[in-house]
């Protein structure tokens, strides 16, 4: 078998010492329904995974250029096997999916719209991410239920 060196596991000292990772929880969505033309988004519960956040790089512009983003978008760090077994997504259309939300710690809500890499098989991926003001009332209802 061959043993590939793992870069990441060598640098994650350095960058947390710059920007602590941080936990965040994952509301997936599973899936929608249409019922009469009105679509009603589905979510799984909630599970806390570690997270590095951080401001978007001018490669990550690139590949939402024809999107309008603002200063309000991250790119999330997300390390965690989901208890889901599917790897965070955004919008899938095919799939019937919506895009999945986080919370961060300062309750904050972010609606993942791209996953930028996908590296689900060593433990990580990399998603785009834009803060939302308008959160769904099924994920508020989740949250509401882990902070009880």
């Amino acid at each position: 078998m061959l043993n590939l060196l793992n870069l990441h596991d060598i640098v994650r000292g350095a960058i947390n010492i710059v920007n602590p990772d941080e936990d965040v929880w994952l509301i997936q969505n599973i899936g929608q329904t249409n019922v009469k033309g009105r679509i009603t988004a589905f979510y799984a519960e909630p599970e806390k995974v570690r997270a590095q956040v951080q401001t978007l790089s001018g490669d990550d512009l690139t590949v939402v250029n024809d999107t309008q983003r603002t200063e309000r978008d991250r790119k999330f760090y997300l390390y965690a096997e989901t208890k889901t077994g599917n790897a965070p997504s955004g919008i899938i259309r095919p799939l019937g999916k919506s895009g999945d939300f986080m919370r961060r710690n300062d309750g904050t809500y972010w609606k993942v719209y791209n996953v930028s890499e996908d590296y689900t098989t060593d433990g990580w991926v990399l998603v785009l991410a834009s803060q939302q003001v308008d959160v769904p009332e099924q994920v508020k209802s989740l949250m509401e239920e882990i902070d009880d």
